[in-house]
């Protein structure tokens, strides 16, 4: 049966491969931009309130990017009941945190949504500290610079530098990368305090299922690097085309801790120029980063 539509020329063999490619790569950004849900502590009990939970997990679900999203999607990203959703989008519509377009039925971030993220993107420390920094890294790299901290099972990136000239890697503020398979993530596990590193590995070992063994040792391996080097690499982990480099962030006095990674395409890095130049390079960033927020 015909549909009217007309057929395009057969590809070189190579073109399927092309496509594949392609698709695991959206595929992978698409998961390491989801949110996995963590549920509350068991000891929360009164003092939780899981209606404001569930309004924020409404409006922790807009990620960099999306221009508007229906209660269909945010159903999916939380994991709540549609009728939820509607009770939930209707008060973060009063309140100001959510607009609605009744044409194409979605809603997008509200002004004191805005307001509330601007105001701590203005007063983190860290990215005041960092910015210099990160921006002569990436100008005399011409690869990507990342500063991260983690948001439940995932990185959220604050703040990122690249050059004009870099392509295949964009990972503007605001987006979400893996925990487990990026340089970024394991930096950031490499640090954090036994009790917080234990109940993640947790989390993590459940949320991977199956892919938890290799990704363990993956994880020990660059706790090493990090003791031994300052920074840990991660050579096609999380996406086949990219490599990268990892270095924590600790404020000698408290505080949140914080990741930075270096990376881009592998066509443009190679795992010999992460360890020789790339990796100490931005070890010593971490290092000052850090002094930086003691002062």
């Amino acid at each position: 049966m015909t549909t009217g539509k007309s057929r395009r020329p057969t590809k070189p063999s190579r073109a399927p491969a092309a496509k594949k490619t392609t698709a695991r790569n959206d595929q992978a950004m698409q998961r390491a931009s989801r949110r996995p849900r963590a549920e509350p502590a068991d000891d929360a009990g009164r003092m939780f309130v899981s209606a404001l939970a569930r309004g924020l997990d409404v409006l922790g679900a807009f990620r960099a990017g999306d221009r508007a999203l229906g209660n269909l999607e945010l159903a999916e990203r939380t994991g709540l009941p549609k009728p939820t959703i509607s009770r939930m989008t209707h008060t973060l519509i009063q309140l100001g945190y959510l607009t609605y377009e009744p044409r194409s039925a979605t809603y997008q971030l509200g002004a004191r949504a805005l307001a509330l993220s601007y105001a701590a993107l203005a007063n983190l420390d860290v990215r005041k500290a960092a910015l210099p920094i990160m921006t002569r890294l990436a100008e005399d790299s011409q690869l990507h610079v990342g500063l991260g901290t983690r948001e439940r099972l995932t990185m959220l990136n604050i703040e990122s530098c690249e050059s004009d000239a870099l392509i295949g890697l964009r990972l503007p503020p605001g987006s979400r990368v893996p925990i487990a398979t990026t340089s970024l993530g394991r930096a950031y596990l490499a640090v954090i305090g036994e009790d917080e590193r234990s109940a993640l590995l947790d989390e993590l070992r459940a949320h991977h299922g199956t892919d938890w063994p290799k990704l363990e040792k993956a994880i020990a391996r660059s706790t090493r690097e990090i003791a031994k080097r300052g920074f840990c690499v991660s050579t096609g982990e999380w996406r086949k085309d990219i490599n990268a480099v990892g270095a924590a962030i600790v404020p000698p006095n408290g505080g949140p801790v914080y990741a930075l990674s270096f990376g881009g395409p592998a066509y443009l890095v190679s795992q010999q120029q992460l360890v020789e130049r790339h990796g100490p390079a931005l070890a010593h960033a971490a290092k000052a980063i850090s002094a930086a927020l003691g002062g």
